[in-house]
């Protein structure tokens, strides 16, 4: 009976690395195309921001790693590959569910940087200033329909022009194929603005990092239960053959 549990066991082991080993590769896929996401706005976003799906990339190529571990102590039945394995995922376990709460916590307060950010490089939009930003800017308005900060009244003063109430022309919606001379100011801009839109948008990957996290812990539970069990079983077979 006890041979047969052991059987069970061993390959539910084996079973849960393979599991195990494919949720490394989703969450280093994650990582990787939040990393890549992130990367087209990387003066909006504080370092807060790349650290998070960074560690995500790490996490998963360390697991990638570890599961050769787990694959090889459990076919082997070896007690010391196979408590290696558990110290090792007991650490992981350890990383990951602090990364899930890092990244919770930054998700709520994900508008709240995006903001402080994006007033920071208002007074950046001019070419001959800083071109990158302006570009940039232009593009976040233009994706997310959104102008401004809060709303499209936070560029009056940067770009001084509270008489005219202009506004970046990339807060308006493009009229295509229109020949007139185009105005664009805060009574046509886009009424959203871009802490809110692209604070949104930069909050669901952060949550897609929670997600795979949490996944992952659970993942990291069962595997550990699961070879800490079969560990015990083959030094009780070692000691009494």
């Amino acid at each position: 009976m006890l041979a047969k549990i052991f059987t069970t066991v061993k390959y539910t082991l084996v079973s849960v690395n393979f599991l195990f080993l494919i949720t490394g590769i989703i969450i280093l896929s994650v990582g990787s195309s939040v990393q890549s996401a992130y990367n087209g706005y990387h003066e909006f976003l504080s370092e807060r921001f790349f650290s998070l799906p960074a560690f995500c990339i790490a996490t998963g190529v360390i697991i990638f790693l570890i599961s050769f571990a787990g694959f090889y102590g459990a076919f082997m039945e070896n007690y010391y590959i196979i408590m290696g394995f558990v110290g090792s995922m007991v650490l992981m376990f350890i990383f990951q569910l602090s990364a899930c709460i890092g990244g919770y916590v930054l998700r709520g307060n994900t508008v709240a940087l995006v903001q402080q950010q994006l007033h920071n490089t208002m007074q950046l939009y001019d070419p001959q200033k800083n071109f990158a930003v302006t570009v940039l800017w232009d593009e976040v308005q233009r994706d997310f329909n959104c102008c401004g900060v809060m709303d499209s009244r936070d560029w009056l003063t940067p770009l001084g022009t509270n008489d005219s109430q202009g506004v970046p022309v990339s807060c308006c919606e493009h009229v295509w194929g229109a020949v007139n001379t185009f105005t664009c100011n805060t009574t046509v801009a886009f009424q959203l603005g871009c802490a809110e839109a692209f604070g949104n948008w930069v909050q669901k990957h952060v949550a897609a990092i929670g997600i795979s996290g949490v996944v992952l812990v659970l993942m990291q539970a069962l595997a550990v239960a699961g070879a800490v069990w079969l560990a015990n079983i083959t030094r009780q077979e070692r000691e009494f053959p």
